[in-house]
């Protein structure tokens, strides 16, 4: 199924959104100079496309108690790429799973509230009998971490 088509409007309208997704329609409609129907009827395609897949928050996961972030780097077997992506995805402290080049198969972003919890993750992924070798690195600090910044940024 081909990508639904954006316009200039679809396009300035998510990135209003990816900013500040609270944001009535009201309010937006007036930034566009559109009215507010016609902001919800582009709002409910672009949901409805898969173009925007949810609305959320930002969180500051340390302030929240998630203060251990991984990266995990895994080698997997030929063919089982996807099923080993798609299992650890559905672990909750899972931010992002990437089909990646190089040494590795799959790079993980995980959080967790303390090192026990991490312990396990790994535990569990590395029992997995597909998965060939795992490399694990601690994030120190966090100097940026935002997945709404390409659409954030004023262009």
């Amino acid at each position: 199924m081909p990508s639904p088509r954006i316009d200039d409007v679809d396009l300035k309208l998510v990135r209003l959104l990816a900013k500040d997704s609270r944001r009535s329609i009201r309010d937006l409609a007036k930034e566009l100079g559109l009215a507010g129907s016609t902001v919800h009827a582009r709002l409910r395609r672009l949901v409805e496309s898969g173009i925007i897949r949810r609305f959320t928050i930002l969180p500051d996961y340390d302030a929240l108690g998630y203060t251990v972030t991984a990266i995990v780097l895994l080698q997997v077997e030929g063919g089982k790429i996807l099923d080993a992506g798609e299992y650890i995805a559905r672990d909750p402290g899972v931010m992002a799973v990437y089909d990646i080049t190089g040494d590795y198969d799959l790079a993980v972003v995980a959080k967790f509230r303390n090192v026990n919890e991490l312990d396990k993750f790994l535990k569990k992924i590395n029992r997995l009998p597909y998965i060939r070798r795992s490399v694990t690195s601690l994030v120190l600090r966090s100097i940026k971490e935002d997945f709404a910044s390409p659409l954030a940024e004023d262009q």
